[in-house]
């Protein structure tokens, strides 16, 4: 256990928990712009795409959002419009069509984000985001997540869903092999340890359950020699620049990404 103790010590003291939230939390967006961003980031998973087209309003807004899926055009930065790994599938006809319907769903893209505002558990966000053409679990619970932590939208969560989910039960299942332990007592004792730390960016309250998801998938991840503390923090960075006075104001509030030594490996 001492491993994933210390991996996940280093992702909370460093804000590499989730970078993304302590910029947005940072910089302190006026409502409108943050609910446009969110949809957009929710839609992409990028954060520099997410912040140009949250400077652009109604049907604006809109306009452009057809054209980063179509992807037809190049970007303001050239080349083509970027989307995430975890987005890799939201473009074509599908992207278009999911975007038109999303603008006639509702009547200004703020909308949609406080169209979610009404719900009081994670399971309810994914439930409603759901709805949504080529939204499905995971960027329903990522939205949930953005709405507690950066919105502070006050939402429940499964307090078992580390053992529910997919990837964080990966990570269980990792660690339960090489401790010979079952994955719940294991989950019960990460929710116990890292109870004893702030969830970032609010420190409002005592790190829980999603936390502890993003330490087992983010832990998963380098043991299989794709991630590094400080990873997210110099991606995002790369992702923000650039792209408008949206992103450098959040660019000012990222995290700096130290350097650290090697966790658990």
């Amino acid at each position: 256990m001492d491993s994933i103790f210390k991996f996940g010590n280093a992702l909370i003291r460093s804000r590499d928990l989730d970078p993304v939230y302590c910029a947005l939390y940072g910089a302190q967006l006026l409502e409108p712009v943050l609910s446009r961003l969110l949809l957009a980031y929710l839609s992409f998973y990028h954060l520099g795409v997410a912040a140009w087209l949250s400077e652009h309003e109604g049907d604006s807004y809109w306009a452009v959002m057809l054209v980063a899926a179509k992807n037809e055009t190049p970007s303001p930065l050239g080349g083509r419009w970027p989307r995430s790994s975890e987005r890799r599938h939201f473009r074509g006809v599908k992207c278009v069509n999911a975007v038109n319907w999303l603008r006639h769903k509702y009547q200004t893209p703020e909308e949609a984000i406080r169209s979610l505002l009404n719900c009081k558990t994670e399971k309810h966000v994914i439930e409603r985001v759901g709805r949504w053409p080529m939204f499905g679990p995971w960027a329903g619970f990522k939205a949930a997540d953005l709405l507690e932590r950066c919105v502070g939208h006050p939402l429940k969560f499964d307090p078992t869903l580390g053992l529910l989910y997919v990837e964080p039960r990966a990570g269980l299942d990792l660690l339960a092999a090489e401790l010979g332990q079952s994955p719940r007592v294991i989950y019960e004792n990460l929710l116990s340890y890292f109870s004893a730390h702030k969830a970032p960016p609010r420190d409002d309250r005592p790190c829980g359950a999603a936390e502890v998801e993003t330490i087992l998938c983010k832990f998963k991840s380098m043991r299989g020699g794709h991630y590094f503390v400080g990873k997210d923090i110099k991606e995002v960075r790369h992702a923000l620049e650039g792209w408008g006075t949206t992103a450098a104001n959040l660019l000012r509030h990222l995290p700096d990404a130290e350097p650290t030594a090697e966790v658990a490996s």
